[in-house]
C-alpha cells in the first residue's frame, strides 16, 4: 500500500502575495506581553465639506444633506395693490402693482401673482363703469332724439318762438292758464265734510245749513255740510211769546221779522239792507200754535244759489 500523499493542486499564477505579518516575539522577549494582530482598516473618512469662494454668501451656497430652504417672504406692495383694487381704487391699486411685479422681479419676494390679479381687477371695474355709463345715457338720448324727430304727417308742429317776444295780452285762454281760486271770505268750515242726516226742524241750531224746505209740506229736513249744496244757513232760533190764543198771521211775522233781522246782523256781520244776502224765517202756523208749537227758525240764503250754495255766510260781511 502506497503512503505518498497525493500532490496538492496547483496554484494559480496570479495568486496575490501573502499580507507581510509582523514576526512572533523571540524567545528573549518578555513573554509576559500580549502579542495582538493590529487593525488595518482605514480610519473613518472625514464629512465633506464645501469649498466656499472668496465674497460669497454662505447662507446661499446650497447645502446637500441639510434641512429645506425656506420660501422667500411675501411681498406686501403685491399684497396691498389686490386689497385696494377690490374697491375700485385704481389710482392707488395701478402704480403699487407695477411697483410689486418690480419687487418680485428676481424671485427674492412672493406676490407677483397678486399683482397680476390686482391688474385683472381694475379691468373688470372699468368694464362694468363702461357698461353702467352706456345704459344710463341711453335714455337721454333716446329721448333726445324724440324731440327733434320731425312731427308726423297731417300736424303741424309747434314753431319756435323768436327771442324777443311781444308782451302777452293782458286777456289769456282759460285752457292755458288755470283759474286762481278766489279766498271765501266769512268763517268756513274746516276738516272733513259733515255727512248728511235727516232731522226735524226743532232740531236744528244756529250754524246748521239744510235742504228740502222746498219740498211741500215736509216736517223732516236733510242737514249738510255748509260746504255741500243746500237751500238756507240758520243764524239763530227763539220762541214767540203769548197764550194759547193764536195772535194772528201779522202779529207773527212782525215779531219774527224783527228778531230775525238782528239774528241776520250779527251772523252775517252786516246789516241785512247792505249786504248782498237775504234773511227769512220759518213761523208757526194757526194748527202749529194750538199745539203749543211757538219756535221760529231765522236764516240766510244767497238769491243767486237759493238751491244750490256751497259756502257758509257766517261773518262774510257783504
Amino acid at each position: 500500500m502506497s503512503s505518498e500523499l497525493p500532490n496538492p493542486p496547483d496554484e494559480p499564477a496570479d495568486r496575490p502575495a501573502a499580507e507581510a505579518l509582523p514576526p512572533p516575539p523571540l524567545p528573549g522577549q518578555a513573554e509576559a506581553a500580549d502579542w495582538t494582530p493590529q487593525d488595518w482598516r482605514p480610519p473613518p473618512s472625514a464629512p465633506a465639506t464645501t469649498e466656499v469662494a472668496a465674497g460669497t454668501d454662505p447662507e446661499q451656497v446650497p447645502s446637500y444633506g441639510s434641512a429645506p430652504e425656506a420660501k422667500p417672504p411675501l411681498d406686501t406692495v403685491s399684497l396691498i395693490a389686490l386689497i385696494t383694487a377690490i374697491p375700485s381704487l385704481g389710482l392707488v391699486s395701478i402704480p403699487l402693482g407695477i411697483w410689486g411685479v418690480i419687487r418680485t422681479k428676481n424671485k427674492q419676494r412672493r406676490g407677483r401673482i397678486l399683482a397680476v390679479i390686482s391688474f385683472v381687477v381694475i379691468g373688470l371695474w372699468a368694464i362694468v363703469g363702461t357698461v353702467v355709463g352706456v345704459m344710463v345715457a341711453l335714455p337721454g338720448t333716446s329721448t333726445t332724439d324724440q324731440a327733434a324727430a320731425p312731427a308726423p304727417s297731417g300736424i303741424v308742429a309747434p314753431t319756435t318762438v323768436p327771442t324777443t317776444v311781444s308782451p302777452a295780452p293782458a286777456t289769456v285762454s282759460p285752457t292755458s292758464v288755470a283759474p286762481s281760486k278766489k279766498k271765501i271770505p266769512g268763517h268756513q268750515p274746516h276738516g272733513p265734510l259733515r255727512k248728511a242726516k235727516k232731522v226735524y226742524w226743532d232740531q236744528l241750531k244756529t250754524g246748521d245749513c239744510f235742504k228740502g224746505w222746498s219740498e211741500k209740506g215736509s216736517t223732516v229736513i236733510t242737514r249738510v255740510d255748509c260746504r255741500s249744496r243746500h237751500e238756507e244757513e240758520v243764524t239763530g232760533t227763539f220762541n214767540l211769546r203769548g197764550g194759547s190764543r193764536y195772535p194772528g198771521d201779522k202779529a207773527v211775522e212782525k215779531a219774527s221779522d224783527a228778531r230775525c233781522k238782528k239774528y241776520f246782523a250779527r251772523y252775517v256781520g252786516i246789516d241785512w239792507d247792505s249786504s248782498a244776502y237775504n234773511y227769512t224765517d220759518a213761523t208757526p202756523d194757526r194748527s202749529d200754535w194750538r199745539y203749543g208749537d211757538r219756535l221760529v227758525i231765522c236764516m240766510a240764503e244767497d238769491p243767486d244759489h237759493l238751491e244750490n250754495s256751497r259756502i257758509s255766510l257766517r261773518k262774510v260781511k257783504e
